[in-house]
């Protein structure tokens, strides 16, 4: 938020404006019973390896989503006071931030991937549909022979587009793994 001011006390009437950046952080709570909630119940690890719930996955997604753009944002888990263990929040924090490295890593290879393959088949449809027009012009082959090439080239080439299309949600979580890489977590003791 921008806010814009006269001249600063002590300016004569030729002093340019000035603009006063005011920073806020957007700050997503998500409420814990225990630590546990944030790891999955079949995975019996330490903090430090455990997989995370999918149950949380989906809420944190769900939040986020509204906050991409958001420079500044913190994720806060609030959880009893009583039940906070300093040492065990260090592993978590940690564990979480080994947990957006990868995925962030994983989906732009993933994204990558499938870019080369939609236009490895854009290519190879383009491909096939010349062929086939040059083998029934050039070689006199039966016309139709040109109809049953071009049933695959169109099939490669909308094959293609499909993928082009679906690499949106590849940028979607693109977006969503660089808003959770950006944000800050931390935990906070709740009375009660």
């Amino acid at each position: 938020m921008e806010r814009k001011f006269g001249f600063p006390p002590g300016a004569t009437a030729g002093a340019a404006d000035y603009t006063v950046k005011r920073v806020t952080r957007m700050e997503i709570a998500i409420a814990l019973d225990t630590y546990d909630d944030l790891f999955s119940d079949f995975d019996v690890r330490g903090y430090a390896e455990r997989a995370l719930s999918k149950d949380f996955l989906d809420e944190l997604y769900i939040r986020l989503r509204r906050h991409w753009n958001q420079p500044d944002l913190d994720i806060v888990f609030l959880i009893s006071a009583a039940g906070r263990e300093v040492e065990d929040e260090k592993l978590i924090i940690e564990r979480l931030s080994q947990f957006r490295i990868e995925r962030r890593d994983h989906n732009l290879t993933e994204g990558k991937k499938a870019r080369l393959k939609a236009l490895l088949f854009v290519a190879i449809g383009l491909a096939l549909s010349v062929a086939a027009n040059v083998v029934v012009e050039r070689f006199d082959f039966i016309p139709l022979s040109k109809d049953f090439l071009l049933i695959p080239s169109w099939f490669f080439v909308w094959s293609g587009f499909d993928l082009f299309i679906k690499r949106g949600e590849f940028g979607q979580k693109k977006r969503y793994y660089a808003a959770l890489s950006r944000a800050r977590i931390a935990f906070r003791g709740i009375d009660g």
